[in-house]
Formats: C-alpha cells, structure tokens, sequence
C-alpha cells in the first residue's frame, strides 16, 4: 500500500506516536472519546500516569518475580517456605525434586529476591524475604 506523501511525519515523544493526521493529537490539543479524556483528568493527566509507572530497574525486577513466579515448583517452594524457613534437604523432599533442580530453582528464586539463604551450623536456610511475603500475599508475624 503505498502512502500519501502529502501527510505529515510521525514524531515519536515518549512513546507516543504523534502524527497529526493519524493520531489523538490534533492542532496541538487531545482529539479522544469523552470517556478517555475524563479517565484521563481522573488520573492526573498523562504525565502523572507516566510519572507513576516504575523506573526501568524496577520494571526489571517486577519481571525477575514474574518469571520466577511462573513456574509451579518455585511457588510450592515459596508456600513451603511461608510456613517456616527450611534446610535444602526438606524442600528436596517437599518437591520431589533432584539436588540439581532444586538447587536451580532455589537460585532462580533467590536471585529474583523472593527468598534468601543464611549458613546454621552445618546447613543451609531457606527463608522467604519481604519481597517473597508480598508476592505471595502474606506475612509472617514476628519476623521483619
């Protein structure tokens, strides 16, 4: 499909595509349905709801948790570890699985700061974090 040439370029300005003969900015002004312009003022204008999404590094963790999150095996660990903190040989048991894969998912949750580990004695403790409760929806009372 070939394109007229008579029509103005498209300017990009945060994301946004502005193009004034195919775009919701017309003559400098908002050209949207009423619905949208009011949802819009409600929120407190476009730069308010830019303002409010996350900086790129916390963009980054929320998809770190996301992707830790979407796998059945670390959430049965993180509920494991909401009951209380645990040593590899339990989660071993709890899950099923072989020391390799529980050692993998154990660091994918780890490195997502779902859950942190600390030496006792001769193990290794499992606990979730604060970021760990949240996601799961709970907290643990007595412990920060």
């Amino acid at each position: 499909m070939k394109r007229n040439s008579s029509k103005g370029k498209a300017k990009v300005h945060k994301g946004v595509v502005r193009n004034e003969d195919e775009c919701c900015v017309i003559n400098g002004k908002l050209n949207l349905p009423a619905s949208i312009l009011r949802q819009l003022d409600k929120a407190g204008g476009l730069k308010r709801i830019i303002d409010k999404i996350p900086s790129t590094n916390g963009l980054k963790a929320i998809s770190s948790a996301h992707q830790a999150l979407a796998d059945a095996v670390r959430i049965r660990i993180l509920h494991s570890l909401a009951q209380c903190d645990l040593c590899p040989c339990l989660l071993k048991t709890i899950t099923g699985l072989p020391d390799s894969k529980l050692s993998y998912h154990l660091n994918v949750l780890e490195e997502a700061g779902l859950i942190s580990s600390f030496p006792q004695k001769k193990w290794r403790i499992y606990a979730l974090t604060e970021e760990g409760k949240a996601w799961i929806g709970m907290k643990r009372p007595g412990r920060k």
